[in-house]
């Protein structure tokens, strides 16, 4: 009995003496840095549609161009195709978002995937963020759509590029999501002409 209680202490000390040193390791590692905060694009909006209307606008084309881009490829699915066309006739790679993936698609909860910056930073469209979708009912009547954009360069191009997106999301398509759900579907005929007026641009957190 006397040995098994030894046993026990010498394994707790083994393990306090362990973790000191693990803690002075990662001390020593990390002394002196000052780690920069991950930059993350947030916005919100609150849309007067139920969840089965709100996410309706992610469950295929048809949705997706009553408030997004007038066309569109788009598999709703893992590994699915995602491309929006904001100048459908326009040559191929100035389109609009091009060449994307769906990664993960929740139904009536999350959608994430890869997007590219406008043809107007080339080195930048080469690449691709990470682009997160939330939707939560709030209300019967009432839905909580949040979206996270993650991934970013450093360097001017990339700030500029940052700056166009917090425009784009919370300035055009969140609002035009709002307003198909609200009001009516965006008309896409003579646009920016017949573009919704007066939309309130979505909060950022």
């Amino acid at each position: 009995m006397i040995f098994k209680i030894y046993r026990l202490l010498s394994m707790v000390v083994l393990a306090l003496i362990l973790g000191t040193i693990q803690s002075n390791v990662l001390a020593q590692t990390t002394s002196g840095l000052s780690v920069p905060k991950e930059k993350i694009l947030g916005l919100y909006i609150n849309i007067q549609a139920p969840i089965d209307s709100v996410w309706s606008r992610f469950s295929g084309e048809k949705g997706i161009v009553k408030f997004f881009a007038p066309a569109c490829r788009f598999e709703p699915k893992p590994m699915g195709r995602l491309d929006i066309y904001f100048a459908p006739d326009a040559p191929a790679g100035q389109r609009g978002a091009e060449d994307n993936i769906v990664l993960a698609i929740q139904d009536k909860k999350m959608i994430s995937f890869t997007w590219d910056a406008p043809p107007q930073w080339p080195d930048i469209r080469k690449q691709r963020t990470l682009v997160t979708l939330r939707f939560y009912p709030t209300t019967d009547s009432e839905t909580l759509v949040t979206l996270t954009q993650t991934g970013w360069g450093l360097g001017e191009d990339w700030d500029a590029v940052y700056t166009y997106f917090e425009n784009a999301w919370g300035g055009f398509v969140l609002p035009n999501l709002k307003y198909s759900l609200e009001v009516s579907d965006v008309d896409w005929n003579n646009f920016p002409q017949n573009a919704p007026k007066g939309l309130k641009p979505a909060a950022k957190f």
